[in-house]
C-alpha cells in the first residue's frame, strides 16, 4: 500500500546498532538522532524488533531504557535483514498460503500447509471482508466477503493486483498522505474511507488496517452503507426530535428519577419568565413537587404521584419563580428504562390568554344577560310608571322593580332641593344605609367630591366600579363593604333640563355599568324625570291654586335695533308642542307686528313668523319657538306661560306654577340665560271661580296632553274664529302632524268638552 516497504524501514533501524561497537546498547534518544525521527515512532520500531527477535532490551530507570543486537543477530554480519526479507516474501504467497517458515530451520510442511487451510477456510466464514497484501502493495489474500463488497465474483480477482483498484483517486492521494504514514509509526489505523465497487459506485466501509512483520498488511473491511444510512436516520431524527423540542410552542421539561427538572425548553422558558441575561433557570435541579408555586397551589402530591406510574393532568393558576403570573394546562408521563422508573416528560402550555378570553366571554354572557334583565325592567319601569298619579308613586315602583331583578341588590331615590340636599329614601330597610351613606369629605375641592356631589353638579350619570377596591375615598369604600355592594351608578332625574333629584343603584356585580349597560340604566334618569314631570303638569293644571310670577326682562334688544313705535305686542299663550318646540300666539297694534319682525330676525330660537291677518289697529300672528329658555324652563317646571306683552323693547310676562315649586331654584336657572331678569311680583292665587276649577280639572283629567296642546293651538290661532285665521292644515303643519291626525284630536277634545258641559245641564 506504499511506495517506500515497511521491511526498509526495519533494516534501517538495525543498522544503526551495526554502525558502532558490536553489542553496544543504545538509548532510545541516540536511535532517533542516527535516524532522524521522533522519539515515539523510533520507540514503536523498536519494540516490534524486538518482538521479532532482532533486538533485546532493557529498563535502566523509570523513564529510560535501552536496546542492544543480541549476539546470535550479529553472527549473520548484517545478512539477518536481508535473510528476514526473503523469509517474510515467502511467509504469504499470491495464492493466501504460507510457503514457509519465518526462520531458515526447516518444519513439517504437510502440518504447516494443514494449518494454513485451516486458516483460510476461518477466514471465508468471517462476515467482513479480509484482505491481505504484500509489502509491494499487491493482494496476496482475500476472502469471499471482501470480493463481494467490492462487487467482483471471487478473490481471484483481486489476487496479484493493487490495493489501489479499490479506490478513487482522491481516497488514495489521502491513503499516501495521511494514512500509511500513520500505520508505519503506529502499526495500525482504524477509520472510515469511501471504497469503489467494480461498477463504478462507491460506498462507505469501515477499514481497519495492521502491518504484518514482513512489511504486508491485513486489511478488515466492512460496508458500512446502511448503517450510516441508519445513523444519518437517527441524526436526523434526533436533530428533528430537538428541533421540535426547541422549537414545541408549549413548554417542555425533563425530570429525572427524584422528579428534578434537568431541562427545560425555549418555550418553558419564556413561561416561567426567565429573565433574558439568565443562561439557565433557577430551577434545574429542583424537586419540582417543592417549588413553592406548586406547593402554595396544592399541588404537590399530584406530581408526587407521577413516581407510582401515574401520567397526571393539570390546570391550575401559577405564579414561578420569576413573580410571572400564568394560568398553566397541561400533561406529564412517566419515563422507564429497564422497567425501573426514570423520570418523566412534563408538558405545559401557558392557556392565561385563553383563560382571560373565556372569562371576558363570561363577564360579557353576564352584563348581556344583565342587559336584558335590564331592558325588562327599564319597559316594566316605562309601563308603570304612567299609571303613578304621584311621585312618591312613580319613585317606589322605579326602587321595588330594580332591586327585585337578580342584578341589583339596593335602589334608592332622592329629591333634590335648592340647597343641593337629597330627602333619599330606599326601597327596602337596609339598617343604616341611608344614614351612613358618605357624601365627599372636601365638598368645596371639585377634586375631590363624591359620585352624588358631581351628579348633582353635571347631572350626568356617576359611576364606580370598584367600590371597595378603589373608591373616591375611604369612607365610601367602607360603606360598599358594610352593605355588600361593589359598583354603583348615581342617575340624574331629569327633564328638559330641570333635576328632580337622583336615582341611586347599587350591585354586587364587579363589572356592573359598562358602556352598554350604563346607557340603558341612565336612560332611567328621563324616564322617571318626564313621568314626574307629566305629574307635576297635571298637579298644576287640577290645582285650585297655583303660584304666580310677573316676570320682566327689560331689553330683549337694544333700542338700536328695534323700530321706533309705540305700539303694543300682546302674548296670548305659548303653547308646548314638544322637543322644546313652542308656539306663540299673540296681538300688535298699529305698526307693533315690525318688533315682531326684528325679534324673529335678531334672536335665536325665534324661527318662523306667520301673519293670520294685518289690519290698522289689529294683527293677529303664530311665532315658532325652539329651545327659548323662558319658555323651556316654565315648561320644564310644570309651568304654564298664561300672557305677556313686549312694548317698547320690554318684555313683561305673566306665568303660573305648582304649588310646592322651588321658585328660588328656577329663579336661578332663569338668571343664567337672562342675568337681568326681575320678578316684578309674586303670589299664591286661586284661579277662577270654583266652577271654572271643576272644568279646569275634569278637562286635565280627561284630555291627553297631545289633545291640550292640539286644542290650544286650534283655538289660540283662530282655527275657530268666524271667518277662520287658519285652517286645520296650517295647524298641523306648524304643529308637525298631518290634517287627519290634527282633525281626529280636535274632535274628540270638543266630545269631552261637550260631554262635560251637558252632564252638567
Amino acid at each position: 500500500m506504499g511506495a517506500e516497504p515497511l521491511d526498509d524501514i526495519y533494516a534501517q533501524t538495525l543498522a544503526v546498532f551495526t554502525d558502532g561497537e558490536q553489542f553496544e546498547p543504545l538509548t532510545t534518544p541516540e536511535v532517533a538522532g542516527a535516524l532522524n525521527c521522533k522519539r515515539r515512532t523510533v520507540y514503536q520500531r523498536l519494540e516490534r524488533l524486538v518482538e521479532r527477535g532482532k533486538l533485546e532490551t532493557k529498563k535502566t530507570g523509570s523513564n529510560s531504557r535501552v536496546w542492544w543486537r543480541p549476539p546470535s543477530e550479529t553472527a549473520s554480519s548484517g545478512a539477518g535483514t536481508q535473510s528476514h526479507r526473503g523469509t517474510t516474501q515467502s511467509a504469504v504467497s499470491r495464492d493466501g498460503r504460507t510457503a514457509g517458515p519465518e526462520t531458515a530451520e526447516p518444519t513439517d510442511s504437510t502440518a504447516l500447509e494443514a494449518g494454513v487451510k485451516r486458516w483460510s477456510e476461518a477466514m471465508q466464514s468471517i462476515i467482513d471482508g479480509v484482505a491481505i497484501i504484500d509489502a509491494s502493495g499487491a493482494y496476496v489474500y482475500v476472502n469471499q466477503s471482501y470480493a463481494d463488497i467490492y462487487g467482483y465474483d471471487g478473490p481471484e480477482a483481486f489476487l496479484g493486483e493493487s490495493w489501489e483498484m479499490c479506490y478513487g483517486d482522491d481516497e488514495r492521494r489521502r491513503f499516501r498522505n495521511d494514512i500509511l504514514p500513520m500505520l508505519r509509526d503506529g502499526g495500525g489505523w482504524r477509520g472510515e474511507a469511501t471504497g469503489k465497487r467494480r461498477d463504478g459506485s462507491t460506498f462507505t466501509q469501515e477499514l481497519s488496517v495492521t502491518e504484518t512483520e514482513d512489511c504486508g498488511i491485513v486489511c478488515v473491511v466492512r460496508d458500512i452503507t446502511d448503517r450510516k444510512k441508519r445513523e444519518r436516520r437517527l441524526r436526523e431524527a434526533r436533530q428533528f426530535n430537538e428541533e421540535l423540542v426547541e422549537n414545541a410552542p408549549f413548554g417542555m421539561f425533563r425530570l429525572d428519577e427524584q422528579l428534578r427538572i434537568t431541562y427545560e425548553n425555549p418555550r418553558a422558558e419564556e413561561i416561567i419568565g426567565l429573565p433574558e441575561d439568565r443562561e439557565s433557570s433557577d430551577a434545574i435541579g429542583a424537586d419540582i413537587s417543592e417549588l413553592p408555586p406548586i406547593v402554595e397551589t396544592g399541588q404537590s402530591e399530584l406530581f408526587k404521584s407521577i413516581k407510582d406510574g401515574c401520567a397526571i393532568e393539570f390546570d391550575f393558576p401559577f405564579e414561578s419563580i420569576y413573580g410571572k403570573e400564568a394560568y398553566f394546562t397541561g400533561r406529564a408521563v412517566p419515563v422507564y428504562r429497564d422497567d425501573e422508573f426514570d423520570g418523566a416528560i412534563l408538558m405545559a402550555t401557558d392557556i392565561s390568554e385563553r383563560r382571560q378570553y373565556e372569562r371576558e366571554l363570561e363577564r360579557q354572557r353576564k352584563q348581556l344577560a344583565a342587559l336584558d334583565e335590564l331592558n325588562d325592567v327599564v319597559r316594566g319601569i316605562t309601563e308603570a310608571v304612567i299609571d303613578q298619579s304621584t311621585r312618591e308613586e312613580i319613585e317606589q315602583v322605579v326602587r321595588d322593580r330594580l332591586t327585585s331583578s337578580d342584578s341589583y341588590r339596593i335602589a334608592w331615590t332622592g329629591a333634590a332641593d335648592g340647597d343641593d340636599q337629597l330627602d333619599m329614601r330606599v326601597a327596602a330597610d337596609i339598617d343604616g344605609f341611608l344614614d351612613a351613606f358618605p357624601l365627599s369629605p372636601a365638598p368645596e375641592a371639585a377634586a375631590a367630591r363624591g359620585p352624588i356631589e358631581r351628579a348633582l353638579e353635571t347631572q350626568a350619570i356617576q359611576v364606580v366600579q370598584h367600590a371597595q377596591q378603589d373608591p373616591p375615598f375611604d369612607a365610601l369604600g367602607d360603606h360598599a363593604t358594610a352593605h355588600g355592594y361593589r359598583a354603583l351608578a348615581i342617575i340624574p332625574i331629569s327633564h328638559q333640563g330641570v333635576l328632580y333629584g337622583l336615582l341611586g343603584i347599587c350591585t354586587d356585580r364587579s363589572d356592573a355599568f359598562a358602556e352598554a349597560e350604563r346607557e340603558v340604566v341612565g336612560q332611567l334618569g328621563d324616564i322617571v324625570g318626564h313621568a314626574i314631570a307629566a305629574v307635576d303638569r297635571k298637579r298644576a293644571l287640577m290645582s285650585d291654586e297655583v303660584i304666580e310670577l310677573e316676570l320682566r326682562i327689560p331689553e330683549l334688544l337694544s333700542s338700536s335695533e328695534l323700530p321706533a313705535t309705540d305700539g303694543t305686542v300682546t302674548i296670548d299663550r305659548v303653547t308646548p308642542v314638544g322637543d322644546e318646540t313652542f308656539l306663540m300666539y299673540g296681538q300688535a297694534t298699529d305698526d307693533a307686528i315690525e318688533v315682531v319682525r326684528r325679534l324673529n330676525e335678531r334672536l335665536p330660537g325665534w324661527d318662523q313668523l306667520d301673519v293670520f291677518t294685518e289690519q290698522p289697529n289689529e294683527t293677529r300672528f303664530e311665532q315658532q319657538l325652539s329651545d327659548t329658555p323662558v319658555a323651556t324652563i316654565v315648561a320644564d317646571y310644570g309651568g304654564n306661560f298664561t300672557g305677556g306683552a313686549i312694548e317698547a323693547g320690554s318684555f313683561t310676562g305673566t306665568v303660573q306654577l305648582p304649588v310646592g315649586t322651588d321658585i328660588r331654584w328656577l329663579l336661578d336657572v332663569l338668571k343664567n340665560e337672562y342675568p337681568d331678569i326681575q320678578v316684578v311680583r309674586q303670589q299664591q292665587v286661586r284661579r277662577g271661580t270654583a266652577e271654572s276649577g271643576d272644568i279646569t280639572s275634569t278637562l286635565a283629567e280627561n284630555l291627553t296632553d297631545r289633545q291640550r296642546v292640539v286644542t290650544e293651538a286650534a283655538y289660540f290661532g283662530g282655527y275657530f274664529d268666524s271667518p277662520r285665521l287658519q285652517s286645520g292644515e296650517d295647524i298641523a303643519e306648524s304643529l308637525g302632524i298631518r290634517a287627519a291626525t290634527f282633525h281626529q284630536h280636535v274632535r274628540k277634545a270638543e266630545r269631552k268638552l261637550f260631554e262635560l258641559v251637558f252632564t252638567e245641564l
